[in-house]
Formats: structure tokens, C-alpha cells, sequence
């Protein structure tokens, strides 16, 4: 399957093996990667529910967190709790790892009869899509260097067997 003009490519430097995505062909290694074509694939798209659960380790509840945020503007964790019937330590939990993704804004505000109160609000749409489009890219390259160290500890396992034993179930145990 070749994406269209507007879509992401994907790239591979022939030198180091490392992975681009992008609009333009990307620089590695001092020249220009080569794009690959994906073609068929057995991989099925995923859901936007799905990747935010693979990628940023977002549970229903914390998209459920996510979106009245979204919706409501800003919110206090006592104010957003009330209103979606969840513990206010599971909301404050949920609002601190979508502070840290960038989805949400968390501030203090210092309240008029004393103390303190954060305040949680919501990102423009299209800064939550480059942070989150920033994460993801991170996540593919970790993921890709797991998969080299896939390949890289296959081939020393194969190459350090001493026995006659079939050497693929070494990797059936793990």
C-alpha cells in the first residue's frame, strides 16, 4: 500500500538501518534515506482507542478523563471527579500522565482564602496532535531498536548453542 502525496512515508538509512517518518525524505548517516513501501501487510490499522493504549498507556478510564477535560475546559481534580463518578485519586493520577504527555495544562492557582488548587486545561488540538505525534515517533523508535536487539540476541543465542537441539526454542521459553 503506497501512501498518498499528504500521508507520512516511511524511510530506512541503507547505512545504519535507522527509521524516518515523514513528509520529505529524511538525512541519515550524511545522505538521504530511501523510502520503503509497505505493501500488503498483516498488521490491521489501528483504532484511535487502540493506539493511545499501545503507545501512551492510556486506559478507557484515563480517555474517559482525557475527553471531559477536553470538553469542560478547565477542571480541578475535585471538579472533574465529581463529574465523571471516579476516586479523585484515579483522576489526579490520569490528569498527571496526560500533564506529561501534553495532552493537558496543569497549573497552580492559589486560592483566595488560602492554599493552593491545580488547574487542569486542555491543549489546543493541533499542539495535543504534535506532542502526541513527537511521543509516537519516540515510541517507533524504541520499538525498533527492540526489534534490532530481537535479531542481534537470535543470531548469538543461534551462534553460542553448543548442542544439536533445534536452536528456535531457545526463543519458545521466553
Amino acid at each position: 500500500m503506497t501512501p498518498s502525496a499528504d500521508e507520512p512515508r516511511l524511510f530506512e538509512c541503507e547505512t545504519c538501518g535507522g527509521v524516518g517518518i515523514g513528509d520529505n525524505r529524511p538525512e541519515c548517516c550524511g545522505k538521504p534515506m530511501a523510502a520503503t513501501e509497505t505493501g500488503e501487510t498483516a498488521v490491521s490499522e489501528p483504532s484511535l482507542e487502540t493506539l493511545l493504549q499501545t503507545v501512551f498507556d492510556m486506559s478507557g478510564t484515563e480517555l474517559d478523563v482525557c475527553l471531559c477535560v477536553m470538553e469542560g475546559g478547565e477542571l480541578t481534580v475535585t471538579a472533574l471527579a465529581e463529574q465523571i463518578g471516579y476516586d479523585r485519586s484515579v483522576v489526579a493520577r490520569h490528569l498527571n500522565h496526560l500533564a506529561d504527555l501534553g495532552v493537558v495544562e496543569k497549573r497552580r492557582r492559589i486560592r483566595p482564602e488560602g492554599g493552593h488548587v491545580y488547574v487542569y486545561t486542555p491543549q489546543p488540538p493541533e499542539v495535543v496532535r504534535e506532542r502526541l505525534r513527537g511521543e509516537f515517533l519516540s515510541w517507533v523508535r524504541l520499538a525498533t531498536a527492540q526489534l534490532d536487539d530481537l535479531q542481534r540476541e537470535k543470531v548469538e543465542a543461534i551462534a553460542d548453542a553448543r548442542t544439536d537441539e533445534r536452536q528456535w526454542t531457545v526463543f519458545q521459553e521466553q
